[in-house]
């Protein structure tokens, strides 16, 4: 960075260096090029034992087995699925107005579907067949899903796996949060307007946005509220009546 920062000094002109702090600015020798290798490869320096460190590797990694890979692939194909389907509210109500019952009874079914696509008989519960279908030929060894010993279990990899799925699943839900709070206050925004002009007591205007291109396009953004049609001058025409 610092060499990038003084290349390009080095090559502005007097004019622009008098703006500078004054100093000599003087670039240090270039290194020698070095001579390309007839194999085009690269020295290591000894000690470097490869079989001793190629070991460590897939001491520490979990990916060491195919079915290891598949099961992360399926696992990670079933979040982003649920991440792109699911949200928490319901937005999608078609441009329609509704009373504040029905708007909480809209809700209300939304967060339902959420918690049975989420259950055991949902997302979780594809997850659980995926570990058991992808490690149930595994035999003994890191992943073995049918270890009884609790010292082997803590010192195998499976643990360490599923604390992974754990990660991913929690990172799922939270995107999910995200998303779905995200688009709620696009939701509720949409019915705000930019500009409310009041002409007098009986005559407001509400000037709201211009539609997108994939939303729905009325004829007119326009909504006027009169006196009459509100609720408070109903009643209090009906006790007038009285």
């Amino acid at each position: 960075m610092n060499k990038i920062i003084m290349d390009a000094n080095m090559n502005k002109t007097e004019e622009e260096m008098k703006e500078m702090i004054p100093g000599q600015l003087t670039m240090a020798p270039a290194a020698p090029i070095k001579e390309v290798p007839y194999f085009a490869r690269v020295p290591v320096p000894p000690p470097n034992d490869f079989p001793e460190k190629f070991s460590n590797f897939c001491f520490h990694s979990l990916y060491i087995k195919d079915e290891v890979i598949r099961a992360m692939v399926e696992i990670k194909d079933e979040c982003n699925r649920l991440t792109e389907k699911e949200r928490i509210f319901q937005t999608n109500t078609g441009g329609k107005v509704m009373r504040i019952e029905e708007f909480k009874q809209h809700q209300g079914a939304q967060i339902n579907n959420l918690r049975h696509a989420t259950r055991e008989g949902g997302w979780v519960g594809r997850l659980e067949k995926i570990i058991k279908k992808e490690f149930a030929s595994v035999g003994k060894g890191w992943f073995n899903i049918h270890e009884t010993s609790k010292e082997t279990y803590e010192f195998g990899k499976l643990k360490k796996f599923l604390q992974l799925v754990n990660f991913m699943m929690q990172d799922t839900v939270l995107t999910m949060c995200h998303k779905s709070v995200s688009e709620f206050k696009d939701f509720m925004l949409g019915f705000i307007p930019d500009e409310t002009i009041i002409v007098d007591t009986a005559n407001v205007i509400n000037n709201f946005p211009p539609k997108s291109a994939g939303e729905i396009e009325e004829e007119d953004d326009t909504i006027v509220v009169h006196e009459d049609d509100l609720p408070e001058a109903k009643l209090r025409k009906e006790e007038i009546k009285k």
